[in-house]
């Protein structure tokens, strides 16, 4: 038997905390549901188990893509023996939301959600649903694997903390990136990092596992998902084949960096890009060593000891929208 609906609220995430939460009006007026308010300061995995020991059922998550990435690891964390994950209802609650973006439910009011739990428990349709699988990050400190869809190193990951600490202040969401874009394209030696130095530079990366092992180069960035197209429309990945991952890494020095970012910004074909030393390809997993830092989906992870990280894919989860 399954349990009724789950509502994950983060009250401090961007757009709930400016304009109210959709699903704390939804709970007003109905039955048989739980609310979770979450604000990232404990795991969910304790708080989801029972529920997700009943069977399948429905989980709705309102917050931003750190609230997601909590919510994924608590349920890729704790899959009972013989039943299935909740399909999972993503509304947009942050600033960015690359989850909503891809997967997330469309029409995201309270009458949209009223629909959404009329048919949270019918067979996969298509339009209504949508399948998907997400990275899985495993480091010798983690006792379950981070579940997100966006893994990025060296000035990428630089860049992404960047933006939320010096550019969300002033203007959130998606213009605040495409300033990030512009201001690393035109003054990358003088955008500087927390630590002093540029945040476009060189860091060491190693590929531990074939069919690229080898020792440790300096790289620009790297970049892993489950997605095809990233926030902006970005499409950053290509030879991928039937992988479940795509990987895309820049070499250092970066060749004609400006230009490089105007053709990947103008949605300019993958190929065309490896003239300014970017490669692509797909991966069922990879496991590699990098200096920091390393973010999923906007949160730094913790950096272990050994710095080694192994990436893979979850199964396949069902998305409402």
């Amino acid at each position: 038997m399954t349990g009724g609906p789950i509502f994950i609220i983060n009250p401090k995430s961007h757009k709930v905390k400016r304009r109210g939460s959709v699903l704390a009006e939804l709970a007003k007026e109905a039955t048989d549901h739980t609310v979770v308010e979450f604000t990232g300061d404990r795991s969910l995995t304790p708080i989801l188990a029972p529920h997700l020991d009943r069977g399948p059922g429905a989980l709705f998550v309102e917050g931003g893509d750190g609230t997601v990435l909590a919510t994924l690891t608590a349920c890729l964390a704790h899959r009972p023996d013989g039943k299935g994950l909740p399909r999972l209802g993503i509304l947009p609650g942050g600033s960015t939301n690359l989850a909503h973006a891809r997967v997330g439910i469309q029409r995201s009011s309270v009458k949209g959600l009223r629909r959404r739990l009329q048919s949270a428990d019918a067979p996969i349709c298509e339009g209504l649903t949508a399948l998907q699988r997400t990275l899985l990050i495993e480091t010798a400190n983690t006792e379950a694997p981070y579940a997100g869809f966006l893994l990025s190193t060296g000035s990428l990951s630089r860049a992404m903390l960047y933006t939320q600490t010096s550019l969300h202040r002033k203007r959130r969401g998606g213009l605040s990136i495409v300033r990030a874009i512009l201001q690393l394209g035109l003054f990358p030696k003088s955008t500087r990092y927390t630590d002093g130095e540029p945040v476009v530079r060189p860091s060491a990366f190693q590929a531990l596992s074939a069919p690229c092992g080898g020792p440790a180069t300096d790289h620009a960035f790297s970049l892993f998902s489950t997605f095809d197209t990233l926030s902006l429309g970005l499409r950053p990945f290509w030879g991928r084949g039937h992988h479940a991952i795509g990987f895309t890494q820049g070499t250092w020095p970066v060749r004609r960096l400006r230009t490089g970012i105007a053709k990947l910004v103008t949605g300019q074909p993958g190929e065309r890009l490896e003239a300014h030393g970017l490669s692509s390809r797909g991966c069922s997993e990879m496991t590699f060593a990098c200096e920091g830092p390393v973010v999923l989906d906007g949160e730094e992870l913790p950096m272990p000891a050994d710095r080694i990280f192994k990436v893979s894919a979850s199964p396949q989860l069902t998305f409402l929208r």
